[in-house]
């Protein structure tokens, strides 16, 4: 993905994070409170004037389901790394950053763990700067490395920024795999697997029916539009079926598979029992744990 098309893309998560926010009915809230530091100031007259009604009705005419997903994600992966810092993991590595605030938000269960961003050096740096703007104050435990994924080994990379391959490693790769073509993928699998015992990875995957033209799916369709418009095409995807056989060929287990049903009834349920809305039905997300010699 282009420089420019990520760091709009990166802002339209934070936009979407920025007002899930204020959703007050939500049983498991998601709190992001520093997505509006990389909001432009439009979206963020937008978020302060606009009723959030109004607001998510619109996104949900424009992309069905991306809302929703933006909610349940989130939330995933921040389970997911909490849930691997209370089992171990000493490092914490975030492959395609893009705005995350992970290590901001959970600044007091992070001490005592390396987090390591990897994002292109325009990016970082713009996020820095959108931080440092609004007065974050960044944590000394977090390691920024500069990295053109297209042109650039993450494997000899990391290394040099301090990261250790004989620690248990918690991966956060979220919305990023989509994009590459297999090859990629595996570089990053591999090398997961070739981390400590207790290494893990939490990443999401497109289905290989809507890579190869099935929009059929919730939300698909304004995804493949939109995809189209901007000239990315999802080039990586799996069929659910073949995921576990899939990853234990990279040295992997999967101890952790949901998609859209499960992501509705964990993070989209509503004071009233009642659903918030639905997610995106072309997506499921992944932990996989490396495989003990």
């Amino acid at each position: 993905m282009a420089q420019l098309d990520a760091i709009q893309s990166a802002e339209t998560v934070a936009a979407l994070r920025a007002l899930a926010g204020s959703e007050a009915g939500l049983v498991t809230p998601c709190r992001d409170l520093f997505a509006r530091h990389f909001l432009s100031r439009k979206n963020r007259l937008l978020l302060n004037f606009a009723p959030q009604g109004l607001l998510r009705s619109v996104i949900e005419r424009v992309s069905p389901g991306s809302y929703c997903f933006t909610i349940a994600r989130t939330r995933h992966f921040d389970e997911a790394l909490l849930a691997g810092v209370r089992a171990g993991a000493k490092q914490v590595v975030i492959l395609g950053a893009g705005y995350d605030s992970r290590a901001f938000r959970f600044k007091d269960q992070l001490a005592g763990v390396r987090v390591f961003e990897l994002d292109h050096p325009g990016t970082q740096a713009r996020k820095l700067r959108l931080l440092m703007d609004g007065n974050a104050e960044i944590p000394t435990n977090v390691t920024y490395v500069g990295i053109d994924f297209a042109k650039q080994s993450f494997r000899k990379l990391l290394p040099r920024y301090g990261f250790r391959s004989d620690v248990p490693t918690l991966f956060l790769w979220e919305g990023v795999s989509y994009y590459l073509p297999l090859q990629a993928v595996d570089d990053v699998l591999n090398f997961v697997a070739d981390c400590a015992p207790g290494s893990s990875i939490v990443f999401d995957y497109a289905l290989q029916s809507f890579v190869d033209g099935d929009t059929g799916t919730y939300g698909g369709e304004q995804i493949a539009r939109w995809l189209k418009k901007i000239g990315e095409p999802f080039l990586f995807g799996l069929h659910p079926a073949d995921a576990q056989r899939f990853l234990a060929k990279r040295g992997l287990r999967v101890v952790s598979h949901v998609g859209p049903s499960d992501l509705e009834r964990m993070y989209l349920t509503t004071h009233s029992n009642l659903p918030l809305g639905r997610t995106l039905g072309h997506v499921r997300i992944i932990e996989a744990q490396t495989i003990a010699a």
